[in-house]
This record gives C-alpha cells, structure tokens and sequence, in this order.
C-alpha cells in the first residue's frame, strides 16, 4: 500500500483487539516521547551542520514554510521529509511549489523529482488534497449501464452505503515478528474457521523489519475477531495473492516477479497450509493493454471470480502507473475456463481517477457480482448480475485490498487493509450488516489543523467514538487531540482534530457508532 500526500484517511485496526475504553496515557506517552527523542536528535544534527555557515539553520527554514503555508503541501508532510526537501531543493524553490499549488495550477510534474530524491509520492496537483488526483468524479467502466452525471459527482458530503461495515477484528505490522503486512485474502476452511492469506511485505518510509516479501497466514475460529498467525511460509511468491476455495482446494493466484516481465502463477492447497504450483497457460503483464495498445504498468495481485454463465473475469490494478503516479488504471480480462484468459481494453477503468490499490470482484451467494474499486477517499461498490453492466456507486469508508466472503452461517464478510506511514499496515475485518445509522463524511479541504468530519443520523452523543486504529488509541483522550459532538437539528456533528506530531496526517482515522461499531 502506498503513502499518499495531504490530508488522506486509511483505514486499520489493531491487533485483533477493541480499541480500549479508557486507554491509558501511558503507551502515549511513550509514543511522544520517542518522537521528541528523535526530533531532538534530528534539530541537533541540523544546527550543527547549519553552524559551519552564516545561513539560517534548516530547523527555522522548516518552522517558517509550516508558519507561511499552513494550507499547503509542506505542512502536512513528516518532518524528516520537511527537512529533506529543504536540503535538497531549498526554500524558494518550495515557496514557488506552494505558491502554485495554492494558485491552482499544476505542480506534479514540475517538482516531482525533489521528491523522488527524499523519497516522497510526488506533490497532488490543486485541489487533489482530500479528493482523487486528477479528477473529482468516480468515472465508471466504459461499459454498463452509467447514468448520465455519473462521471461528475462533486463529493463534498457523501452518505455512505447502507450497507455498514461493522469492526470484528484486526492483525497488524510489527506483531508476530512480522514486518508491512497488506493485502488480505480469505478463506473459510472445512471446520468453519477463517483463514486469511497475506503479503508479509515492506515499506522503506516506515523502517519496517521482519519482512521476506511472501506470502503468511492467519486462522481465526471465532468468526474474525481474533486470528493467530500460523508459522512459516504459505505461498513463495513476492507477490498478493487471490484465495479462493474450488472444489475442496484452496487455489491461489499470484505473480511471479521476473526483470523480463511479471507472469501469472497458480497454486492449489489441499489443507490450505501446503501449496504446489499448478501449470496454467501464460498470462503476463504485456498482456494488458490500452484502447491505443500501450502496455500497462506492474500489475498487482488480481481478483478473480466465476459468473453466473459459468465463465471467469478477473481485474487487476496497474501497480505502477504508466500515466503518473496518481494515475493507475486496472485491467479486466475474462476467460471460459478459469485458465486462458483474454484481456478487454474497452472494458479497463482509472486513470482520471486512481485506482489507489487493488480493487475486488466476487459472485456472491446470492448470484450477485460484487465489485470494489478503492479510490482516494472511499472504497466505491457497485454490483451487477453480469461482470459488465453495474448498478450506480455506492460509497464505502476507505480502505484498500478488499475481499469479499460469505460464510455458510449466512454472514457477510469484507476485509481490507491500510496503512500508517509511523507502524505499517493492518488487516481489517468486517461484517456487512444493516442499521438505522445514517453517516455522512463531510470534507473539510486543506486545514491548519489535521481535521475529519462527519454527520450521524439515528445515535447518541454516548455513541460516538473517534480513534486512530493504526495507534489504538481515542482520540477523545488523546494528547494534542480533540472530539468535538454538536448536535444540529437532527444528527450529530462530530469534529476531531488531532495537533501531534506522532500523529500529523489523520491516516487511520475513523469514527465508530453505536454497540455495532459501525465504521464511517
């Protein structure tokens, strides 16, 4: 999963445990504390290193661009990467980004190598902070059923699906002995318990150890609210995978990483511990291309699922974007048998708007296609009864990988990850239930002040709670943090903002109402 510039919301959760009631100070402390031991570190180096000269030191350069440009980029961005672009492009040079940034015009191209130096995503073009880069719609395949006007929705306040995501549990990076864990793919075995498939992977912005980029698992028996990572090696490939149970078999699809380009791979588990890879014709990167024949990008894990006719359709996201960085498209490729499968480049979707990572599709038990497409803001859900035609958007919280399972007890389930740029990513797991809650997600744009905002409909003050999931903790009782609850006519206001460094993008921010925790 990928860092993303400004004021951006991921979701995750913690260690297959609530979010405490009354967590204590303590572990937060702790947090800012090392925080505060690490930027003294870094102010010390900085005014030595500015002490040999008669310039101003990179500490005041970076307090005076946060001072001038409380709405930019710079702002929101980590302070060793502030620092870093001070180093390497100097302060003018960022005045002029910022200036043009906030002017409206476009920015990405034009400094984007200053930050590829320090190791940052390129900047967002204007008005790309807190909406998708490159478009402000939710564009559709160019095949279905659209609406006219569905290309254009200007989403300032967003009423997300009735269909709500209740929190069950969660595993993260770092526990276990584990490094970036991402992209969940799960199972139900033939005892009832879930297993869930995962990239034990890294991200170099975070610092993570303990990766081998493969693929581990873990085995929940209580319905996904608590997991136990099973040892060793599932699947040795250095890519997601796609589970999926066939027949009895756990079969699993991947990508085998090769510098003459990346080809489809397939494995099969009889007791989904044990896997052998499987013959399947070729299928390879090269084999997505545009209307216009250009080839996509690195492609990440697909999805894949069987439709109604009996045929096959999996989509798969353009890991590296050919088009910019913000401007990743996905492929969608059929097949008659599960095997040989044809790429349809009148059929492939993003590019305008990201496809920010690997979207889902599933033939539920219903006989209903399910399909995920993760923007920037929100996850956004269709369905349809064909793999082509889909019904109008529906808007999810945001989170990234998803995967769909209906369990033989009659239960939905949605997993999906995210990512903090402090601790790494967490799995995610969910089920899909109705409630008289209505919530809506209220965009505040660039503030001085990391800020989230929604409106609840059907709750109580009692109800509300605000938390950052990646560091398990309220942000109603967090230091530097703020929950704010009005109640304007019929439904709450809630408001957080959260001032600490530790915690500077609101990343993993969500809010959870009533008994159910329902995410928004």
């Amino acid at each position: 999963m990928k860092k993303l510039i400004g004021i951006v919301l991921l979701i995750s959760f913690c260690g297959g445990e609530e979010i405490p009631q009354n967590a204590g100070n303590s572990s937060n402390i702790e947090i800012q504390t090392n925080s505060e031991k690490e930027s003294e570190n870094l102010n010390e180096d900085i005014d030595t290193d500015s002490s040999l000269t008669n310039e101003p030191s990179i500490k005041n350069v970076v307090n005076e661009l946060r001072s001038e440009f409380p709405q930019g980029i710079f702002f929101n961005l980590l302070e060793r990467e502030q620092v870093c672009l001070v180093e390497n492009a100097g302060a003018d040079t960022i005045r002029q980004l910022e200036k043009e940034f906030l002017a409206g015009d476009s920015t990405q191209e034009k400094y984007q190598r200053y930050f590829q130096t320090c190791n940052i995503p390129p900047p967002p073009n204007a008005g790309a902070i807190g909406r998708p880069p490159g478009g402000e719609g939710i564009k559709p395949p160019p095949v279905g059923n659209a609406a006219p006007g569905q290309n254009g929705l200007n989403l300032q306040e967003t009423v997300l699906s009735s269909t709500h995501l209740s929190y069950l549990g969660s595993i993260r990076s770092l526990e276990n002995n584990l490094g970036n864990i991402a992209d969940p793919s799960i199972v139900e075995t033939i005892d009832g318990d879930l297993r869930v498939y995962f990239k034990n992977g890294n991200e170099p912005q975070a610092g993570i150890s303990g990766f081998d980029n493969q693929i581990h698992s873990a085995l929940s028996s209580d319905g996904g609210r608590t997991w136990v990572i099973e040892k060793g090696v599932r699947i040795p490939v250095q890519s997601p995978v796609e589970a999926l149970v066939i027949d009895g078999k756990v079969a699993a699809w991947g990508w085998r990483l090769s510098a003459t380009g990346d080809a489809l791979v397939k494995y099969e588990s009889v007791d989904g511990i044990n896997f052998q890879q499987v013959s399947i014709p070729r299928f390879v990167q090269e084999d997505c291309k545009d209307a216009d024949g250009n080839l996509f990008g690195s492609l990440g894990d697909p999805t894949i699922t069987q439709l109604n006719d009996g045929s096959w359709i999996f989509h798969v996201q353009e890991l590296v974007g050919t088009l910019g960085p913000f401007n990743r498209r996905a492929c969608v490729a059929t097949s008659s048998d599960g095997l040989n499968w044809t790429a349809h480049p009148d059929r492939l979707y993003g590019g305008e708007i990201d496809v920010t990572t690997n979207p889902a599709i599933k033939l539920n038990s219903l006989g209903v296609i399910e399909w995920i497409w993760p923007t920037y803001d929100f996850m956004v859900y269709r369905k349809g009864s064909d793999g082509a035609n889909w019904s109008e958007p529906e808007f999810l919280p945001p989170g990234g990988d998803p995967d769909f399972l209906d369990l033989s007890n009659g239960k939905e389930l949605l997993a999906f990850g995210n990512f903090s740029t402090r601790i790494g990513g967490v799995l995610i797991f969910t089920e899909k239930v109705e409630t008289n809650y209505t919530i809506t997600t209220v965009s505040t744009g660039p503030t001085q002040v990391p800020t989230r905002k929604w409106k609840v409909e059907g709750a109580e003050p009692a109800d509300i709670k605000v938390v950052n999931i990646c560091l398990d903790i309220d942000l109603s009782i967090s230091p530097g943090a703020n929950v704010e609850i009005n109640k304007i006519d019929n439904a709450l206001e809630v408001t957080a903002t959260d001032t600490n460094e530790n915690f500077a993008n609101p990343q993993c921010v969500y809010i959870l109402v009533g008994p159910e925790k329902i995410m928004g």
